[in-house]
């Protein structure tokens, strides 16, 4: 499966192997209506990171004491995971300090003590790409998602339900890639979606009774939909000539977060729970992209290139209609 075409500039786990060098392994995968929204706020976002590496899904623990994200390292061949106390001083800790293949997209559970996350198992010249469980220590590492079959598999993209007990995700292990949901030790998978279009990138409403994602079953490229943790009811959400990903509920559930390339460039988005009310958030000519929320609900982490390199910022919001 060729992910060009389906990611945020190719910045989706894809992208970002395939520009680290793994080629041959990607080579082998193949609801509110009509809520208030956050206006787009006068002042400037406050910047978190400043070493300018590549990065990607910046996620805060729930008491927002650490934030956790994924960084390409000074040599371009490596792709590590790492987590942060913004209060503490010194370097981000690596989360896996001793493990050498590509692990990124780690996100917290709602109780702060572990973390999901992506990994990659390199099998001789090939490799999946899995889900393991983490301690937020570091320590505990085991996988969390299993597979009976012998071929390369691709899943990806974990998202905790609100009580902890189950997380979403993307997988291919049945041939194309649909939206699964898992007991947090793996078991008791269930298909959420069924059809021959790409599906990405979920996100667990607030409320548990939604699961976020983007598609491009309707031939316009990315879109946003969501669907019921049982699978029924899908519900498109965005309707743009542009690509629509990332989706990211806030923590009232009452609006969402997303990536889209609707004025032409990626740009950060927000908008009511049903996609309702598109309001552009970063207004800026280089990208931002891989949104989320802070834990008062008050502002948006993302990934920006503004000042040069690839840096994490957080943008507060101002409350109030468009």
């Amino acid at each position: 499966m060729d992910l060009r075409s389906k990611t945020v500039r190719g910045r989706g786990s894809a992208g970002f192997l395939r520009a680290f060098g793994y080629a041959a392994f990607l080579a082998a995968l193949g609801s509110t209506s009509g809520s208030t929204v956050a206006a787009p706020p006068s002042d400037h976002p406050a910047r978190l990171t400043r070493d300018g590496l590549e990065k990607r899904r910046p996620c805060w623990s729930r008491d927002g004491r650490s934030l956790a994200y994924a960084r390409q390292e000074p040599d371009g061949t490596h792709l590590w995971q790492y987590v942060r106390d913004p209060g503490a001083s010194g370097p981000p800790r690596r989360l896996l300090a001793d493990y050498d293949p590509p692990h990124f997209d780690a996100t917290f559970a709602p109780d702060g003590s572990r973390l999901l996350l992506s990994v990659i198992r390199f099998i001789g010249l090939q490799g999946n790409m899995d889900i393991f469980a983490i301690n937020a220590d570091g320590s505990g590492l085991k996988m969390a998602t299993t597979d009976e079959h012998s071929k390369i598999i691709h899943q990806e993209w974990p998202s905790w339900s609100p009580d902890g007990k189950r997380f979403a995700f993307s997988s291919t292990h049945e041939g194309n890639q649909e939206i699964y949901t898992a007991a947090s030790d793996g078991s008791g998978v269930v298909r959420l979606t069924q059809h021959p279009g790409h599906d990405a990138h979920p996100c667990w409403s607030p409320d548990g009774k939604a699961i976020a994602f983007a598609t491009d079953r309707w031939g316009t490229g990315l879109e946003l939909a969501k669907v019921g943790p049982d699978g029924a009811g899908v519900t498109r959400l965005t309707a743009s000539a542009g690509l629509d990903d990332y989706p990211a509920y806030s923590p009232d559930g009452s609006r969402i977060a997303f990536v889209s390339h609707r004025d032409g460039q990626y740009e950060v988005y927000l908008s009511a729970a049903d996609g309702s009310q598109p309001i552009n958030l970063s207004h800026h000519p280089l990208s931002d992209t891989f949104p989320t929320w802070t834990p008062d609900g008050q502002g948006i982490t993302f990934v920006s290139e503004r000042d040069g390199g690839s840096d994490i910022y957080t943008q507060r919001l101002k409350l109030g209609s468009p």
